[in-house]
């Protein structure tokens, strides 16, 4: 309280002053010099004062071998500290008595409680070690001056706050406040704040009005022997009177007044300082004597009445000490489950399964109610059903129960124990309540009706995920090997119980949380992957869209012209070679012949990477494919002073793709490591397998890939060879291969430490892509001798003149009867006045395209056999000519040996067997 508030509430001027002899005792205790002398003038006057003295100098405490008569004698004997401590007590004593007269009864309480405290004090200083046991007796005497002066002031709040702390029993922890809190809710203000003004207007020295104003804070530490620590040590002294019943400050009260904060802080007081029983016994003892001396010395020692007091509390110290050992062995109790709890939050972390979190909770009941069965089942929400732990004598068996409840009576039927029947059974129950609602949060199941379990649900909260499905789980203690509960309060256990199966529950909810969060997280960035994937492939789609366009036109504009070209050149070569001397004729030839075939095949790449054809899956081994590729490597570039390093498990599984398909990739790439390594290397192969694939990883030691080309190499066009080495479009169109195939291709390397190329492919799973199997047996060629058919008329319809005409030149001088349309009307025409038995088609004319002239000769002369030529036709165009029936399908440019062989089986196809004329 503000000091200037509490100076207009007292009025101060009307305090009692304090004698003389009192003013200087006190400036003995600041240090002020003084003689035996001057004491003696101040006493001669006060012959009441100079009695008590004597009396006290001639007791059995001072222990004088002579009667001592004179005051320079009973200060020689006593001392100057005795003195002032007898001076301040008889002084203070008599100044206040004769205020408050009517209460001297009642007072008498007041006086031994402040006597009782002074004594404590002393013994206390003396057992810590404290500078000046004199000094703690003088702050132990005057602490609680502020309620004499509060009675003198204010006797009817005074009496109020008396009547007020009577009401509830002694040692009661029914009142909610202690006696500082009722002083300060009835008056305003409580006796510290006063005892800090009275001290101050006094005049006292610092550390006594200290004392007075800070005795009732809480010691928190061991009181160190200094003097800033005199208030604690006035605590401590205050705390032992209080609990033993040596007198009352409240002195207007039947009875002592002892609230159980007193006790608890006493039992901290003796911890913090190490004292046994056997201390505060003696210091205890010591301190009655004292008492009983000085209150002789004052005229007011009753025996009676004093060891009264002392027995009621001896029967309330008793009384408290049973609650305390009852409170310690709850509070054990309450601290092995708070250990227990904190132990199983500390494993339940988010990376453990559900099967094993519940091993976790079991575990921990069982440690913190010494327990030795115990059930923990949580909610699979993927699995549908409860999954958990059983904890029998330390060995942990794995229980799974139904979330259905028609499943539950099945599963009771094979229920290999007790505990497993017991939950099943509760399981039930708690789940009809739910259906009815009337369960709402997590509930307990009593065992006091003769059941030896205890049962608890983990019950989700009405606003979270699972409100639609509210029970998370379920927890049965089997306690019959436990402590006994009934003796010790059922209360207590429920209590504690409730506890942790709550902070059970909340870390069991936290873990479903954590893994329905993982699992979404899960979906989602497999959600953005395929995103990402189909923009990649949409992306990917528009560039070959774009190639797609660039294609066509080349090979509408390059194939035509490169056919004539091809068919020119196979003419030549047949015409030269019926010349002598025709060597150097045919290797210029050959030259033309292959930049005819190098132009022929950037353009069948270009339509590969950009109208790739679909595969053709079957199962097939890795390792056949990888060895044939390496044949084939071998076969066009020798490998003189490279090392192949073939280390692909025979064991791998199976992989469903298109074994050409991928025979080419690998060949591709084993070219491109041969080349990277003009002078010497090895080339890596090696093979695991993974969850659905097969990875294949192909490891060179060549020149490697610089970083900032490494993210092209797939691009088309892009190449890093001379001008006339490569296309750029090798790699791209392996690219689009492996991923028509559903695999994976990547690349990686440094500059100058070779390259890495990894190809992932999908096994072959049991029945997995089995409708994808749809392999062509081709049948074998047989090299009979051909028969001498009829004579076979051919009609050539191609808008390409050049090459239609060459292809008749070429038929013609095979022996065939020929016929040329250069669109397909004029086909048509020519089909509606001669009978034709093969038409070489092409699909891409004026008037009338190819497919539709298909359409109308198998429709009108489904007997004559039709070979599509073309330069441009897409895979699905193609697909369309063999379903409209087309015989076969020859890609611009063409050798002639093969239009010749692809006519031959036509016509056999036909049964025609008419022969070329010789």
């Amino acid at each position: 309280m503000p000091e200037n508030l509490l100076e207009c509430t007292f009025s101060l001027d009307s305090l009692p002053t304090l004698p003389s002899v009192a003013i200087e005792a006190i400036r003995l205790m600041e240090g002020e010099h003084s003689t035996f002398d001057s004491i003696a003038d101040l006493l001669k006057n006060d012959q009441v004062l100079t009695g008590k003295i004597l009396q006290y100098a001639n007791s059995a405490h001072v222990g004088a071998r002579k009667e001592i008569d004179t005051i320079p004698q009973a200060i020689s004997a006593t001392g100057f500290n005795a003195l002032r401590s007898i001076i301040l007590s008889v002084s203070i004593f008599d100044t206040f008595s004769a205020k408050i007269a009517p209460h001297q009864t009642k007072l008498v309480n007041f006086w031994l409680h402040s006597i009782g405290v002074a004594a404590t004090a002393e013994a206390l200083a003396r057992k810590l070690d404290f500078p000046s046991p004199d000094q703690a007796y003088l702050a132990g005497l005057t602490h609680d001056l502020g309620k004499l002066v509060f009675f003198q002031q204010f006797p009817d709040k005074f009496n109020q706050i008396c009547r007020e702390l009577s009401d509830y029993a002694p040692h009661s922890s029914r009142n909610e406040f202690l006696p500082l809190d009722v002083e300060q809710a009835i008056a305003g203000f409580n006796h510290i704040d006063v005892g800090k003004t009275i001290g101050e207007r006094y005049g006292f020295p610092e550390s006594l009005t200290r004392s007075m104003w800070l005795h009732h804070q809480p010691v928190i530490e061991p009181i160190r022997p200094e003097l800033d620590h005199l208030p604690q040590l006035i605590r401590f002294a205050d705390v032992l009177c209080v609990t033993h019943n040596v007198g009352s400050s409240y002195f207007l009260t039947e009875t002592p007044v002892c609230h159980d904060h007193f006790h608890f802080a006493l039992e901290n007081l003796i911890r913090l300082h190490q004292l046994s029983t056997e201390d505060i016994d003696n210091i205890m003892a010591d301190v009655h004597l004292r008492v009983a001396e000085v209150c002789k010395i004052l005229g007011f020692w009753n025996e009676d009445d004093y060891q009264k007091l002392v027995r009621s509390a001896n029967v309330s110290l008793g009384k408290m000490s049973m609650e305390l050992d009852e409170n310690n062995q709850l509070l054990l109790a309450t601290n092995q489950v708070l250990a227990a709890t904190c132990d199983m939050h500390r494993k339940l972390h988010s990376n453990i399964t559900l099967t094993e979190a519940a091993e976790v909770v079991a575990d921990s009941v069982c440690r913190a109610f010494d327990v030795k069965r115990c059930l923990c089942l949580i909610r699979d929400p993927a699995a549908h059903r409860f999954v958990g732990s059983l904890a029998d004598h330390q060995v942990f068996q794995n229980v799974e129960l139904p979330s259905r409840l028609a499943d539950l009576d099945n599963r009771r039927n094979y229920a290999t124990n007790d505990i497993e029947v017991e939950a099943a059974n509760r399981l039930e129950q708690v789940t009809h309540d739910l259906l009815h609602g009337r369960i709402a949060e997590s509930r307990m199941f009593s065992i006091m009706t003769g059941s030896k379990f205890l049962a608890t649900f983990f019950m989700a909260d009405h606003y979270s995920r699972w409100r639609k499905e509210q029970l998370l789980g379920q927890l049965v203690v089997d306690f019959s090997s436990g402590p006994d509960f009934i003796r010790n309060g059922f209360a207590a256990l429920q209590k504690n119980f409730e506890a942790m199966t709550s902070a059970a529950g909340m870390a069991i909810e936290r873990l479903l949380l954590h893994q329905d969060i993982t699992r979404q997280a899960r979906k989602l960035t497999e959600t953005s992957r395929k995103m990402e994937e189909n923009q990649r492939q949409l992306f990917s789609s528009h560039r070959l869209a774009t190639v797609g366009r660039l294609a066509a036109g080349a090979a509408h504009e390059i194939n035509n012209p490169l056919t004539i070209v091809s068919l020119n050149l196979q003419i030549l070569k047949r015409l030269i070679n019926q010349l002598p001397e025709n060597e150097t004729l045919m290797e210029r030839l050959q030259i033309i012949s292959d930049q005819e075939t190098r132009i022929s095949n950037v353009i069948q790449d270009l339509m590969g990477f950009a109208k790739p054809t679909e595969p053709k899956f079957c199962p097939v081994e890795i390792g056949e494919i990888v060895a044939k590729a390496l044949a084939l490597a071998k076969s066009r570039a020798p490998l003189v002073n490279i090392r192949i390093d073939n280390q692909l498990p025979k064991t791998l599984p199976q992989v469903m793709v298109d074994p050409q398909q991928i025979e080419q990739v690998f060949l591709n790439l084993f070219m491109n490591a041969c080349q990277a390594m003009p002078q010497s290397g090895t080339l890596t192969i090696t093979g695991v397998t993974g969850d659905d694939f097969i990875e294949i990883t192909m490891v060179d030691t060549g020149t490697g890939i610089a970083k900032k080309d490494l993210h092209k190499i797939f691009d088309p066009f892009f190449t890093t060879k001379l001008e006339g080495e490569g296309t750029g479009l090798g790699l791209a169109v392996c690219h689009a291969i492996v991923e028509h195939n559903q695999g994976t291709l990547r690349a990686e390397s440094k500059q100058g430490e070779g390259a890495t190329f990894i190809m992932r492919l999908p096994q072959d799973k049991s029945g997995r892509l089995r409708q994808m199997k749809n392999i062509l047996k081709t049948k074998k060629k047989t090299n009979t001798a051909k028969a001498t058919p009829e004579k076979c008329k051919i009609l050539v319809v191609d808008d390409e003149r050049i090459l239609n005409e060459i292809m008749q030149e070429f038929l013609k001088a095979a022996g065939f009867a020929v016929d040329g349309a250069y669109d397909g009307v004029e086909g048509l025409e020519k089909l509606r006045h001669g009978k034709y038995h093969v038409v070489l088609l092409d699909i891409r004319m004026p008037r009338k395209d190819g497919l539709e002239v298909l359409e109308f000769i198998k429709k009108e002369y489904p007997e004559v056999q039709v070979i599509i030529i073309t330069g441009l036709a897409s895979l699905d165009e193609i697909k369309e000519t063999v379903k409209k029936g087309a015989f076969a399908c020859l890609k611009k440019p063409f050798m002639l040996d093969k239009v010749l062989d692809t006519i031959e089986r036509a016509v056999k196809d036909q049964k025609c067997k008419i022969a070329p004329d010789a």
